[in-house]
């Protein structure tokens, strides 16, 4: 992989191009995926093959470089939240069908999602300061004391560093505090990243309007208030 689409993937993973990647998503709860069984990895994509290039090289991957130390995940667990961390455009497409209006878009990724929201769910809750990125600093709307709901999968890192990498020069900055999210640092293909994921419905109370730092980037301070909406029942 070259090192300019291998930088432009990771920056995907932190950083938005625009507030509407995060806000237009479908308004009704995940559904539908609940009561699959738990199936092996490479079950579990065989419906999204048609929809992600070289996916099946992606999985075996997984399976071979996931992390297989903590006994807390199974295999084919610590296998999907690798595979979801490549720096490939797996995450994408899996965060396109879940902020789809459609929610017949993200039909071929039930068993997918079914197994790495098992995974995550195993996994301890984090209190911890996180940063995602938008690349803008127009184009939104946000007032203190607004409440909003993020139903993707949202990558953030403990490492203010890591996201101000991505974001470049100027841009906004979210500064979330989570009470929910989980660090999948450990399981990740890249730790050093220090990545925290906010599980979907993650649901967001606004601490502070937009302030602006040196007319170059823009900070906005969240507070998770909810849990997210447990969408992954044991099998």
């Amino acid at each position: 992989m070259q090192q300019q689409e291998l930088y432009a993937f990771k920056r995907d993973r932190f950083v938005n191009n625009a507030i509407s990647e995060l806000e237009d998503a479908n308004r009704s709860p995940i559904d539908g995926y609940q009561d699959l069984p738990l199936m092996p990895l490479e079950q579990a994509t065989e419906t999204i093959v048609p929809l992600v290039s070289n996916l099946r090289n992606y999985v075996a991957q997984a399976k071979r470089k996931c992390n297989q130390d903590f006994k807390i995940l199974t295999w084919d667990e610590s296998a999907a939240i690798y595979l979801y961390t490549m720096p490939t455009c797996f995450f994408s497409h899996l965060n396109k069908a879940l902020r789809d209006e459609n929610r017949h878009a993200l039909k071929p990724w039930f068993a997918y999602l079914k197994l790495i929201m098992h995974a995550l769910e195993q996994l301890p809750s984090v209190e911890t300061d996180v940063w995602r990125g938008i690349s803008t600093d127009t184009d939104f709307n946000i007032r203190q004391n607004d409440t909003h709901r993020w139903w993707s999968l949202n990558s953030c890192s403990t490492d203010l560093k890591v996201v101000k990498l991505y974001l470049g020069d100027k841009g906004t900055l979210f500064a979330i505090r989570s009470h929910y999210g989980k660090d999948i640092s450990l399981f990740s293909a890249i730790e050093s990243e220090h990545e925290v994921v906010l599980m979907p419905g993650t649901r967001l109370h606004v601490k502070s309007d937009v302030l602006n730092f040196e007319d170059r980037h823009f900070i906005i301070y969240l507070e998770e208030i909810q849990q997210f909406i447990q969408t992954a029942s044991a099998a």
